[in-house]
């Protein structure tokens, strides 16, 4: 898991990477042509020598009647390169560098800022680091089917569970098309298999089509590197899920229970507070007791304060699932 910053840097090599092939490939194009077009050689050096000629004019103060004329040599000379290439079945653009990038030409800097083509590889590089942390991958609200909870009357609910469902999955569809940093906290609670991590990664690949960065990863995987990274002074981990736009901690309840566990969860629990980064969390833990006996009266507190609370309901999807497969 790579902070902003590592990220940033990653995008950027490999848009210098881009550029870099683009003139190799564009150099090996030039010398092919050099050897198989009769007079190429020349006619480069002569666009060389008038280029020259109308610079200096031009530094020289000379009036633009003195340089346009020098200047219109050159554009008749490439013309003429032009010409000559065809005719030995060349196109003057093999020869020129093919950028990825039209703005910066691979450079990763367009009008003095970072160039969105490289904004564009954080987030492809993001995605990539999602579906490696995800069974599930980046998902999508189209493939959650609401057809797989009951189509039954909850008196609780005041309608069926399916429509309820229906409406949770639309509110989280609306928050994602809505995020910003002032987007609020939200803890999908419910029982396992009813598609709280699935929206939850369909809330992260539209808040990443958005331009922000989000951080996925289940609370099992963090708390044991935190862990593993305890003495690393060079550990960017915590730095990283705590200056992420949007970070999605998934399964609490699953990670190791321990007193340097929870103080981590409080720090980004609190950290994240304070900058104003707005966080997801799911748990299958639907007994609030249970919750805060896990992770104390205090954590439960901050955490349930500062969290709008999604509730999952219905039957485990994923069994059902199983069951339909195992029939078919």
């Amino acid at each position: 898991m790579q902070d902003k910053a590592e990220l940033l840097r990653q995008a950027k090599r490999q848009v210098a990477l881009r550029r870099q092939k683009a003139v190799t490939r564009a150099e090996q194009a030039a010398e092919q042509a050099l050897a198989a077009v009769p007079g190429l050689a020349q006619a480069d050096a002569e666009i060389r020598r008038l280029g020259f000629e109308a610079a200096k004019l031009a530094a020289n103060g000379q009036g633009k009647e003195v340089w346009a004329p020098a200047l219109e040599k050159v554009t008749q000379a490439r013309q003429k390169r032009r010409e000559l290439l065809a005719a030995h079945g060349w196109s003057a653009d093999q020869l020129e560098p093919a950028y990825t990038c039209p703005l910066c030409k691979d450079t990763g800097i367009y009008q003095g800022k970072v160039c969105r083509c490289v904004l564009e590889v954080c987030r492809a590089l993001r995605r990539q680091e999602i579906c490696e942390a995800s069974a599930l991958s980046l998902s999508s609200f189209e493939s959650l089917d609401t057809r797989w909870y009951p189509d039954k009357f909850d008196p609780e609910l005041g309608v069926s569970v399916r429509q309820y469902m229906a409406e949770v999955l639309e509110s989280l569809k609306d928050y994602a098309e809505h995020f910003d940093l002032s987007s609020s906290n939200l803890l999908l609670v419910g029982n396992a298999g009813l598609g709280k991590t699935h929206a939850a990664l369909a809330v992260a690949g539209k808040v990443l089509e958005k331009g922000y960065d989000v951080i996925y990863t289940s609370a099992e995987t963090l708390f044991s590197q935190l862990e593993k990274n305890r003495f690393d002074e060079d550990s960017t981990l915590m730095e990283a899920v705590q200056e992420a736009d949007l970070l999605i901690l998934d399964d609490l309840g699953t990670e190791y229970a321990s007193a340097y566990m929870l103080s981590c969860f409080y720090t980004i629990l609190n950290g994240r507070l304070g900058r104003g980064r707005p966080t997801i969390y799911t748990t299958n833990i639907v007994d609030g007791t249970l919750f805060e006996k896990r992770y104390t009266e205090k954590v439960a507190s901050r955490l349930g304060g500062s969290c709008e609370t999604v509730e999952f309901r219905g039957e485990d999807v994923r069994m059902l699932k199983s069951r339909r497969e195992g029939t078919a």
